[in-house]
């Protein structure tokens, strides 16, 4: 089983695979400044303290519709769906959050009708079949509730896998996780975090619903297999569902983004605690 030996990554829906879940984050994981801070006494800014993490399921009979929506988008904006990022290398354009909301590189209103662009966009994560699960946490009231605080990567995406494993997953459906590389250190910690979780359960899941995970997987933004002619696309619906979340919680309101996808998320729309966990 190679991707349990180091973390790998994944081109083809697995066999024997009945869904997928694509985790993306938002905000800094580390508690060191947070910690600093409250031992000072100094102010948190809520920019600073609020870490999300979000997994867009997507199921097979669903992907190559979703596949084939996303290609027909990207190729209305762009010429054969690609762009020649900083004037280096043209590439398959990649739906990234950032660069979508501050209109940067194939983005720009230079390159293409942004006004136009962000309302398919909006069309079509409103009409994709996935449902999300999302998890944050506070990272200040998580330190002062807390004498050694559980790292917050692995406690949100403990939340997020207990959810999807008990919920969403029937007893005889399995599913692969597939989270964006970040760099073998960060990678291969994730993954061991994970590997434990589906050999040992959690204080509030047991094992036997986590042995429903039958891989975990770190796909970088573009296939590099490729010379980066192909982009995840799992990964950008993910990408472009979490920020929404994101904001939502930090400043407790509901924008447009929100309202598109919360219909998606897994409850609706009894979703807290269920589809959408904030803790502590």
């Amino acid at each position: 089983m190679g991707w349990r030996n180091r973390p790998t990554y994944i081109e083809k829906w697995p066999k024997h695979t009945d869904v997928i879940m694509f985790i993306d984050e938002n905000g800094e994981s580390s508690l060191k400044n947070i910690q600093k801070k409250i031992k000072k006494g100094s102010k948190i800014d809520i920019n600073e303290k609020i870490f999300t993490i979000t997994g867009c399921v997507i199921n097979k009979k669903n992907f190559l519709e979703v596949r084939e929506n996303i290609i027909s988008l990207k190729d209305k904006y762009w010429d054969e769906g690609k762009f020649n990022y900083n004037n280096i290398k043209i590439k398959r354009v990649c739906f990234h959050s950032n660069e979508v909301r501050g209109r940067k590189g194939p983005f720009s209103d230079k390159v293409i009708d942004y006004n136009n662009f962000i309302c398919d966009l909006s069309g079509f994560m409103e009409n994709l079949p996935a449902t999300i699960f999302s998890s944050t946490i506070d990272k200040e009231e998580h330190c002062k509730k807390y004498i050694t605080p559980l790292h917050p990567y692995n406690l949100c995406l403990d939340f997020v896998l207990e959810r999807f494993v008990k919920y969403y997953l029937k007893p005889n459906e399995y599913g692969v996780i597939v989270l964006e590389a970040r760099g073998a250190g960060e990678d291969r910690f994730v993954l061991n975090h994970i590997k434990e979780v589906i050999d040992k359960g959690t204080r509030c899941v047991n094992d036997s619903y986590f042995k429903k995970i039958k891989g975990v997987y770190f796909n970088p933004k573009w296939c590099k297999k490729h010379q980066e002619q192909l982009s995840y696309f799992g990964l950008e619906c993910a990408d472009l569902y979490s920020y929404p979340i994101h904001k939502h919680i930090k400043f407790n309101t509901k924008d447009k983004p929100f309202e598109i996808l919360e219909k998606k998320i897994y409850g609706y729309p009894n979703y807290s605690g269920y589809g959408l966990k904030v803790f502590p």
